[in-house]
């Protein structure tokens, strides 16, 4: 699979300012975000369009995997399997920066997510308001954020709503991470959780840990994941042992190899690739990622 992204930005005069990503993918062009931003002063700002959402360390850019060191970013947060993490939404965002050695920030939103389409389904989370708060300097970068919308499917064969348990319901979502950089070795840890009005037997928990370190052009590193449902519907952990090669200012090479343990209602695999017949509860399976991440 390659994803092309082709960034453009306009500065329009000393405040206002315009931005657009357009992504390649499989053979389709999508508008994938874009925004015009005002800068009020060296402090504060505010963005109105399609934005990236900023409520997880790399929700911002889980497409630009030059800058992580993974193959792809921990599926046990970031994916859409998951379902605690969507990456962009249309709505405004205020921002607040200040601090001198340590940069503190606080992030406000409003608006609604696209819908995402299965089979005559379209789901989204509208009406949705958060706030993300981060700290960060030299030493590396804490998150936390909290965000709460309400859940909608419509059929969109009979533009009625989907008659299930969680449509109409509230759901809740925080998230909490941290990185540090100690010289070569780099370590982030980060855990999400969503919770749903009424049902708790539904919330949902990903978190991972990671460790890399940096020798000369060579950086191995080992994440460890966990995702469940509190009811035990669906549950994976993962193992990944991944060797980065540094290839020039502008690209690297990636090696992973991933073991998926304690697999519960089909984890991540889901239908056509994989059945249920294929991925039996308690299966362990192994993955091998190769990748090539290029900036220019």
């Amino acid at each position: 699979i390659t994803d092309l992204g082709i960034n453009l930005s306009s500065k329009i005069d000393d405040n206002l300012s315009v931005a657009a990503q357009l992504l390649a993918n499989e053979g389709d062009v999508i508008f994938d975000w874009g925004f015009a931003a005002y800068q009020f002063d060296d402090s504060s700002a505010i963005k109105f369009g399609k934005l990236k959402y900023a409520g997880n360390l790399y929700s911002e850019t889980v497409d630009v995997g030059f800058i992580y060191p993974w193959v792809r970013a921990p599926e046990a947060i970031y994916s859409e399997s998951s379902g605690i993490f969507f990456e962009t939404f249309e709505g405004a965002a205020y921002k607040f920066t200040g601090g001198d050695d340590t940069e503190f920030a606080v992030e406000v939103y409003y608006g609604a997510t696209d819908g995402e389409n299965n089979g005559n389904i379209i789901s989204s989370r509208d009406q949705m308001y958060g706030l993300v708060a981060t700290a960060e300097n030299e030493m590396g970068k804490l998150l936390f954020s909290y965000s709460s919308s309400v859940h909608t499917s419509l059929n969109t064969s009979s533009g009625t709503p989907v008659p299930t348990q969680v449509n109409g319901k509230t759901v809740t979502l925080y998230a909490l991470g941290a990185e540090t950089n100690l010289d070569n070795l780099q370590l982030i840890a980060e855990a999400s959780q969503v919770e749903h009005e009424d049902l708790p037997t539904r919330d949902k928990l990903g978190w991972f840990v990671t460790a890399a370190y940096t020798i000369g052009k060579w950086k191995p590193h080992l994440t460890y994941q966990d995702f469940s449902i509190d009811d035990k519907s669906q549950e994976q952990s993962g193992i990944t042992l991944g060797l980065n090669r540094q290839l020039g200012n502008s690209a690297v090479l990636k090696f992973e190899v991933q073991q998926i343990s304690d697999i519960i209602g089909n984890g991540f695999f889901e239908d056509p690739i994989f059945d249920s017949a294929d991925v039996d509860d308690g299966d362990d399976v192994i993955l091998y990622n190769v990748a090539l991440n290029i900036v220019f």
